[in-house]
């Protein structure tokens, strides 16, 4: 696709629509939550220190910043099939640029759109791990995100597009150490992509047909041809958000199991668990646990299983720098996962059997009557400092009322949370 016929579908959505605006509204005061959480967290405070001291504390600076911290915590809103996280890039590029409400909901749900078209396009989770479909659509959220809030034409959109998206692989290689590069390229991506729009602004020109076939094939094996059905201007709605922090892969199981807890079952009494996933979800959550890695402990199910069952708190701790007790991690060594075809769904279904006392108990997940994404939110909300509860429940009651007074107080939030002199979390 030309990339003026992407961005003309783009610029369909409709920014008074109240279903878009409560969603956009919803992933807005998620993200910002995230990022107070990973500003407080000893890697997330490192990240954004490294972006005020090469940005020189410049709004941009502090959007890239925000960026990486979002992502870093693991706790931000997923597409699942796609593997795409574009609320950590579209809420910081928009928020910086707009200057009304409307302009920035259109901006935030044409930074999902493109995002989830291009990681989808070029494989989605089947891309991973050579391409990480995530990463490589990252520039195009921040640079559509930012150009639509700064109110440019659909031709420089799409010239903002195509800069951004310019000498992208999406290839990040497997970062190890903390500060982690893992974070910093989505950091860059995002920086790449502001930027890509300022040119954009400012006049310089791309190749309008970059995106063609032949380079999305060059991209990942598993990549597709862009086409006009990839692109759907409310994408937004197909992002879940997180209840707690954890690999994606994972959440199911651990949303089944704390389903078992609260039906009374006793965790000093279990043998045994065993998590049947599907086939593409069981190989990230059953890697061997590093305890010293903050990576393998989010990611790993059986650790999360012993956390929700006995430091259930700690499954909101984004930092995981503090050494988890003993009975945590004995329960980890109960837990077996098996890839199971028979599990079907692009929700990564899950289904948790617990022996102990002779007794088996079975919980499936997601059930009919999954978790409220607004209850998932004021919990997350909750979880953190008491300073900074009330700004976020404030956020929600602005936004609520649709003005530019409350993109304006989402904006201050922001820049707030990546200031130096924000605190560090007490799990930190």
């Amino acid at each position: 696709m030309n990339a003026r016929d992407l961005v003309s579908i783009l610029l369909t959505t409709d920014g008074g629509d109240q279903k878009l605006r409560d969603l956009v509204n919803l992933h807005t005061v998620d993200a910002l939550a995230c990022l107070a959480a990973g500003a407080g967290a000893t890697e997330g405070s490192s990240l954004l220190a490294f972006y005020r001291e090469t940005g020189a504390g410049d709004a941009v600076s502090s959007a890239a910043g925000a960026s990486a911290v979002i992502r870093f915590t693991e706790w931000d809103a997923i597409h699942v099939p796609s593997g795409a996280t574009p609320g950590a890039m579209a809420v910081p590029a928009a928020l910086i640029f707009a200057q009304d409400y409307q302009a920035y909901v259109r901006a935030v749900a044409a930074g999902h759109a493109i995002g989830l078209a291009l990681s989808e396009a070029v494989g989605g989770v089947s891309a991973l791990p050579e391409t990480w479909p995530g990463l490589f659509a990252a520039p195009a959220v921040a640079a559509v995100s930012a150009a639509i809030a700064l109110g440019l034409s659909g031709e420089q959109v799409a010239q903002a597009l195509v800069l951004s998206m310019a000498g992208s692989s999406g290839r990040s290689g497997r970062p190890s150490g903390m500060p982690s590069a893992r974070w910093l390229v989505i950091g860059e991506a995002t920086l790449k992509g502001i930027r890509a729009a300022l040119a954009a602004k400012a006049g310089i020109k791309g190749d309008l047909e970059l995106l063609s076939p032949s380079w999305m094939k060059g991209q990942a094996a598993a990549a597709v041809a862009l086409e006009p059905n990839h692109v759907d201007p409310l994408a937004i709605t197909g992002v879940g958000m997180k209840p707690f922090v954890s690999a994606r892969q994972g959440v199911n199981a651990i949303q089944a199991f704390r389903h078992l807890l609260e039906k009374g079952v006793d965790p000093n009494t279990i043998d045994s668990i065993e998590v049947f996933l599907p086939p593409v979800a069981a190989p990230v959550v059953s890697r061997l646990l590093v305890a010293e890695d903050r990576l393998s402990t989010i990611a790993h199910l059986g650790l999360q299983l012993g956390i929700a069952a006995f430091e259930p708190a700690r499954l909101m701790d984004v930092d995981r720098s503090r050494p988890f007790n003993a009975e945590v991690m004995a329960f980890a060594k109960r837990v077996t996962i098996t890839a199971d075809d028979t599990l079907a769904g692009k929700g990564w279904p899950a289904r948790v059997v617990v022996w102990g006392k002779g007794q088996t108990h079975e919980a499936v997940w997601p059930q009919t009557c999954g978790e409220d994404a607004q209850v998932m939110l004021d919990r997350k909300i909750d979880s953190l400092p008491a300073t900074t509860v009330p700004q976020l429940q404030r956020l929600q009651a602005a936004l609520a009322g649709a003005g530019a007074p409350a993109v304006q107080e989402a904006r201050s939030l922001l820049l707030k949370f990546t200031d130096a002199s924000f605190p560090r979390s007490e799990a930190a």
